[in-house]
């Protein structure tokens, strides 16, 4: 199974992705589905961020995911306001695009 994963450059100022990665490598929370099963990150990226939105180098990278051959991508919890859950527009439409490439989209790392 081929991943990838993508996350908020919101958090890029505290953000190693080593949870993501621990998470991914023990198979838990958002991973725990791939318990016994052979699995390649084969892309970590972040948006862009708000003010950019799907610009013409976000498009690239998402691009990118699929010409890897990603079948999954788990968004890191990207939202616009936590005491909603309201998820970042962004975020929404880079995982339409996704979706309509025959990418999975988890809402979820760790």
């Amino acid at each position: 199974m081929k991943i990838a994963m993508i996350n908020c450059l919101k958090a890029n100022s505290v953000c190693t992705a080593a949870g993501c990665l621990k998470a991914l490598n023990q198979r838990k929370a958002h991973f725990e589905d791939y318990t016994g099963s052979d699995v390649e990150l084969v892309a970590l990226a972040r948006c862009n961020g708000c003010d950019a939105g799907i610009d013409d180098g976000f498009r690239e990278k998402l691009d990118r995911i699929v010409s890897e051959g990603a079948e999954v991508c788990h968004f890191g919890i990207c939202t616009v306001k936590k005491e909603t859950g309201e998820e970042c527009p962004v975020i929404t439409e880079a995982g339409e695009y996704l979706e309509k490439k025959g990418v999975r989209l988890v809402r979820g790392t760790h």
